[in-house]
């Protein structure tokens, strides 16, 4: 078992690369880096270095993953993966994603002192917030082999294809579906994650152990009525999109009234065209439902857009949708949840068991390979912000779980 002062340095080195990849942006003063950007290009620089350096050896797959292998000496061993994200929502914090990444790095090092019989695998997931081309999961859905090769076509805000960013990463398109694992040959995933909420502070607990997440519907609309003057229009004359807007949020959040855990969320408004003295003729939105209970979820979805195309109709706007996207909710692999408790116990953290009401990779990868999620406490329950933070003796003690989990599950049959 390492020493505690190997842990100490290790959260140490851990903490300061967290900090050298916030600085690969594509926006000074802020936190933004996009799939297959060149802020992503010089973070790549940095992880290949850092896999190096623990013993790895390194590969990029045409999507843009970023993997490192510590190899077994067994060349026909099983493969457990470990991973989380590299790319960042606009103005975030240095953890979400990139926190577990590093630490699988750390963990490689800490295997050095023996020979595990399963190669381990640590993922940086190319794309999983979906910024630059309005999709997530890009790279752990190469990974997963659930990648529609159609969705290449898509483009970006730039008029970029991505099977053009995909070359102008240096990367071939072509070869995409070669990123799928064979998943006969994998043993598991595991990600460790920064919780996003604020329940293990709330309950002064270090780490927590995921035993799902929560299914969403995700989706963009656009409400089309007529732009005209604020002051020569009659209320009741009038087609405002935002108006129609604001009522559908008001359904929304009586809906959720109505339905205990459920969450539902307007996150992104584009308004049109934007003049403080015009009526907006356009709205372009998004939606964003959750739910523990798929059948809640499906129901409240369906609800939700009902209202949006009623409202619409009553409003005389005309109500467009793209993008609607079904994740439905993810229960997480019983033996590997159960590893991860027995690792908890064994370092003498108190056991806490909670779902996760944030989409990761893992929703993903639990479609092709028994998964697991080990979450860190979040100071303050705050996450997709520049202040989000992590405390190092979190960092020690999921380190030490993590180690004790391996090593665990080198034991499992």
């Amino acid at each position: 078992m390492a020493s505690d002062n190997q842990f100490s340095e290790l959260v140490n080195e851990i903490l300061s690369q967290c900090d050298q990849l916030a600085a690969c942006t594509g926006h000074t003063g802020i936190i933004h880096r996009t799939f297959l950007s060149q802020p992503m290009l010089r973070a790549h620089a940095l992880v290949e270095q850092w896999m190096q350096d623990a013993g790895m050896t390194v590969r990029k797959d045409a999507m843009g993953n970023i993997i490192g292998r510590k190899s077994s000496s067994r060349k026909n061993a099983p493969v457990l993966l470990m991973g989380s994200h590299l790319d960042t929502v606009p103005d975030a914090g240095k953890y979400d994603g990139i926190l577990g990444v590093i630490m699988g790095i750390a963990l490689a090092k800490l295997m050095a002192e023996r020979d595990y019989p399963f190669h381990f695998d640590v993922i940086g997931f190319s794309d999983e917030e979906g910024v630059r081309f309005k999709m997530s999961y890009l790279g752990s859905l190469a990974v997963a082999g659930l990648f529609d090769l159609k969705n290449l076509e898509k483009t970006d805000s730039n008029g970029i294809s991505m099977a053009g960013a995909i070359k102008n990463f240096g990367l071939n398109p072509e070869e995409v579906k070669q990123a799928a694992y064979d998943f006969s040959k994998v043993a598991g995933f595991i990600e460790f994650h920064i919780e996003q909420g604020p329940v293990l502070e709330s309950e002064n607990l270090p780490l927590g152990i995921v035993t799902g997440l929560v299914g969403q519907t995700r989706g963009r609309f656009t409400f089309r009525g007529l732009a005209a003057h604020a002051g020569t229009v009659p209320m009741n004359l009038r087609q405002d999109a935002f108006m129609g807007l604001s009522e559908l949020a008001m359904f929304m959040e009586d809906l959720t009234r109505k339905n205990e855990g459920l969450l539902a969320t307007v996150g992104m408004v584009n308004v049109k065209p934007g003049g403080s003295n015009v009526i907006p003729g356009e709205v372009y939105f998004s939606i964003d439902v959750r739910d523990g209970d798929q059948a809640v979820l499906d129901r409240a979805t369906s609800e939700i857009i009902a209202a949006a195309q009623k409202i619409a109709n009553r409003r005389n706007l005309e109500m467009v949708t793209e993008n609607l996207e079904h994740q439905a909710v993810v229960t997480c692999n019983e033996p590997l949840m159960q590893n991860l408790q027995s690792a908890v116990e064994a370092n003498g953290f108190p056991v806490r068991r909670l779902v996760s009401g944030a989409g990761h990779d893992l929703a993903i990868l639990s479609k092709v390979t028994p998964s697991a999620m080990l979450f860190l406490r979040s100071p303050g329950g705050i996450s997709h912000n520049p202040i989000e933070s992590v405390l190092p003796q979190d960092v020690e003690a999921a380190l030490k779980v993590g180690l004790t989990f391996l090593n665990n599950f080198a034991l499992t049959p």
